[in-house]
C-alpha cells in the first residue's frame, strides 16, 4: 500500500490502491466497518415479535430481531458454545427462541441463554450467560447497527439528514422491490457511480433531452453528502444545456412526460395521467411544470402523505443522498431508490449491492413484503438501460485501475466533490 491518506488539495490524486488492495480492504474492516453505523434492514422486514434478519459485513454476522412490540435487539450470530451461526437470511422464530442447529443451545430474543442441553455436564454455566448485545437504533424506518459500543449516538452520526429528509416521511414508506447482486468492482467504486452526475453526459446520453445535468449542486456535510438542485432554485422543463438547444427547439410537454415516465414515484399511472391531461390543455409555455407540481402534490396528499413540509418544486426534483459509508440514491416525495453497498468478503474486486425501491404505500391495497431477489451475476436480470450502463462502467473502472499506467483517480473538484469527501471521511476512521 502506498499511503493511507489522500491529498487535501482539490487537484490531488486518490491512490488506486484504495480500490485494489486487499491490505487496504482489511484495514477498512478493522477500522471502518467495526466502528461505523450501518443500515442492517428496514423495520417493515421484522414487523412481528420473533421476526429476524441476519446482516453480514465481512466476517461479522449480526442477528436483528423484533424482541418486543416496539423493541428491536441485535446480537452476534454465533453460539456461545462452539461458535455455530444461529440463523441465516431472514425468518421468524415461533417459539420465542433461537436454537443452535449443532447442539441445541437456545437463546431468547434478547440473546439470553435459556437452555443448555445436558447443563449438568458443564462445571460452570453462569445463570446470566448471554450473547453480547450489538448496538442497534432506528431512524426513518431503517434499523442501524454498530459493532462499536463506544460509537456516537445514531442521530449525531446522521446529522443533518434527520432534519433534511423529515418532510419525505421515509419511516412511512414501504418496500416495493428488493434486489441483491454481485458487482465486479470495489464497494467504493460502486458508491462513486451513484454519487455524482458528471458521468451523465457520456454514460447516459439518452437522458440529456429531458435532464439538466449541468445545474447540479454538490453539498458535502461533515460526514455525509448529497446533490441536487440548489435550495430555492426553481426547476425548469429543459434539456441539458450541453445540447445547445433554444426554447423553440424542444417541447416542454415531451420533457415532462419523459421525466415522469423514467423517474415517476409511487403512483406512476396516476402521474402519467396528470401529464396527459395537462398536455391536452395546451397551457401557456412556462406554466406546465407548476401545474403538474401542484397536481402531483394534491395526488400525494390524497394518498395520505403529509406534504406540508414539501415545496412544489420538490415534486419534480430529488435529493440524491450519500449516507456514509455505503448508502446512496435519490429520494423523491413518495418514493426512493436506494443502493446499499458492501464489500463481498475479502475480495477488493467484488461488492454486494442491494437495490431498495421504497414507495408510499397505496392506501387501497394491503402491503406485503416483496420477494428478496438474489443474482450471483448482475447480468441475470434486466435492470433497464440506465442501471445497465452504470454496472458496465463500474466493471470497466475496476479493470482499468489495474493498469500499470494508471496512478490514481483525478477527481473533478466540483462535480466529483462528494467522492473526494468520502475519502476524507474514510481517513478519519482509518487513522
Amino acid at each position: 500500500m502506498t499511503t493511507l491518506t489522500i491529498p487535501t488539495t482539490a487537484d490531488g490524486l486518490v491512490p488506486k490502491e484504495r480500490y485494489l488492495s486487499r491490505e487496504f480492504l482489511d484495514l477498512e474492516y478493522e477500522r471502518l466497518w467495526s466502528r461505523v453505523w450501518q443500515i442492517a434492514c428496514r423495520e417493515e422486514e421484522i414487523p412481528e415479535v420473533g421476526d429476524y434478519v441476519v446482516y453480514t459485513i465481512g466476517d461479522e454476522s449480526v442477528v436483528i430481531v423484533r424482541s418486543g412490540a416496539d423493541e428491536i435487539s441485535a446480537f452476534p450470530n454465533a453460539c456461545l458454545h462452539r461458535g455455530t451461526r444461529l440463523a441465516d437470511g431472514n425468518g421468524h422464530v415461533a417459539d420465542g427462541s433461537f436454537r443452535c442447529p449443532f447442539h441445541g443451545w437456545r437463546y431468547a430474543l434478547d440473546g439470553r441463554v435459556v437452555q443448555v442441553v445436558d447443563v449438568d455436564d458443564f462445571p460452570s454455566i453462569p445463570d446470566d450467560l448471554a450473547l453480547p448485545p450489538v448496538r442497534v437504533d432506528r431512524w426513518g424506518g431503517f434499523v442501524f447497527v454498530n459493532l462499536d459500543p463506544e460509537a456516537e449516538p445514531l442521530l449525531d452520526f446522521l446529522d443533518p439528514f434527520p432534519t433534511l429528509l423529515d418532510p419525505y416521511h421515509l419511516e412511512q414508506m414501504k418496500f416495493r422491490g428488493y434486489f441483491t447482486t454481485i458487482i465486479p468492482g470495489n464497494w467504493k467504486a460502486v458508491i462513486d457511480a451513484f454519487n455524482e452526475a458528471y458521468h451523465v453526459q457520456t454514460g447516459h446520453e439518452q437522458v440529456l433531452p429531458w435532464t439538466d445535468d449541468v445545474g447540479i449542486v454538490y453539498e458535502p456535510f461533515d460526514t455525509h453528502a448529497h446533490y441536487g438542485k440548489l435550495a430555492g432554485a426553481r426547476r425548469k422543463l429543459m434539456p441539458s444545456p450541453r445540447l445547445g438547444l433554444g426554447e423553440d427547439d424542444y417541447d416542454e410537454g415531451e420533457v415532462l412526460e419523459k421525466w415522469v415516465t423514467n423517474l415517476g414515484g409511487a403512483f406512476l399511472h396516476d402521474e402519467r395521467s396528470i401529464v396527459e391531461e395537462l398536455r391536452a390543455a395546451n397551457l401557456p409555455r412556462g406554466t406546465l411544470l407548476g401545474a403538474y407540481q401542484e397536481r402531483r402534490m394534491q395526488l400525494l396528499a390524497s394518498r395520505g402523505l403529509d406534504v406540508t413540509g414539501l415545496e412544489p418544486d420538490q415534486m419534480t426534483s430529488a435529493d440524491d443522498i450519500y449516507l456514509f459509508p455505503n448508502l446512496v440514491g435519490p429520494v423523491y416525495p413518495g418514493s426512493a431508490i436506494l443502493f446499499r453497498v458492501r464489500p463481498d468478503g475479502h475480495d477488493p474486486d467484488r461488492a454486494i449491492m442491494d437495490t431498495w425501491v421504497l414507495v408510499w404505500p397505496n392506501p387501497d391495497r394491503e402491503w406485503k413484503m416483496p420477494t428478496r431477489h438474489w443474482y450471483d451475476d448482475w447480468h441475470e436480470r434486466d435492470w433497464g438501460p440506465i442501471t445497465t450502463q452504470d454496472y458496465e462502467n463500474i466493471g470497466r473502472v475496476q479493470l482499468g485501475m489495474k493498469s500499470s499506467g494508471f496512478e490514481g483517480l483525478r477527481l473533478n473538484p466540483r462535480q466529483e466533490a462528494n467522492l473526494l469527501h468520502m475519502h476524507r471521511v474514510l481517513d478519519r476512521y482509518l487513522s
